[in-house]
């Protein structure tokens, strides 16, 4: 090949990168930050990233649009408390949510004891406060609140949202270890795993027990409130789990 040919060669790679890089330049997918509580049986307690409006809203949101859900770690939880967040203290979620910078904050409110589940919806987007309520099957309800939002999030030019972006967690600082079991897991590695362990944490053990102490290099720390023995705590994390128990050490695990 000759010099000419050559050079010819590497102008042509170089303007096809330019190519495929500028339409990416400038463009961003919007963000939902969805908070939810759950009564059932007369109980109060945010529902986990693995409920059926979260689930739903994530498969059926535009491929321009994240929802994303709160971490629940000690920072969120001294913000704001279940209560709060059923009473309708906007100050309180709003601030919650600040650490977050979505373009978007929902609250629903679901009362899941009649024959069909009832949602009431918060929604502040653009400086607004819209209220909203859905009732019946779970993807009806997300349908409904989906297209309630206003149009605006649409109106940029599509880009399609990194899914693990999505559930990749925050960077949590080291915090003060409050009191209860100190459980650790290690191998965290793939974007994801993280809300997968506090899900299994907080379905097994509820949202106000869970308090997670620090999240750095794939290695969780959680303060667990348990009233038991700590035998017990074991088989309850690990029933049914994708979490191992190291041999040498008590409440120390590893996620496979």
């Amino acid at each position: 090949m000759t010099k000419h040919k050559s050079s010819r060669l590497k102008w042509k790679q170089t303007l096809a990168i330019l190519l495929l890089l500028l339409p990416l330049k400038g463009i961003a997918a919007e963000s939902m930050l969805v908070w939810l509580a759950e009564e059932q049986a007369g109980v109060r307690d945010f529902a986990t990233t693995s409920h059926p409006l979260i689930r739903g809203l994530r498969t059926s949101a535009p491929s321009s649009l994240a929802v994303l859900s709160p971490l629940m770690d000690l920072a969120d939880q001294q913000s704001l408390s279940v209560d709060a967040l059923w009473r309708g203290a906007d100050e309180a979620v709003l601030s919650a949510s600040m650490r977050y910078a979505a373009d978007t904050v929902v609250v629903g409110r679901v009362d899941a004891g009649g024959t069909e589940p009832f949602t009431e919806w918060v929604v502040w987007q653009d400086g607004e406060r819209q209220l909203l309520s859905t009732q019946g099957d779970w993807q009806v309800q997300v349908d409904e609140l989906l297209a309630s939002l206003s149009a605006s999030s649409t109106s940029a030019p599509s880009v399609a949202a990194d899914p693990n972006a999505i559930v990749a967690p925050l960077s949590l600082p080291g915090q003060m270890t409050p009191p209860g079991y100190l459980v650790t897991v290690y191998r965290l590695n793939q974007a994801g795993d993280y809300l997968q362990v506090m899900d299994l944490f907080t379905e097994r053990l509820g949202a106000q027990a869970v308090i997670p102490v620090s999240f750095n290099a794939g290695t969780l720390r959680v303060s667990i409130d348990y009233e038991g023995a700590v035998s017990a705590l074991q088989r309850d994390l690990l029933r049914g789990s994708q979490l191992t128990e190291l041999p040498d050490g008590q409440l120390e695990f590893v996620w496979n």
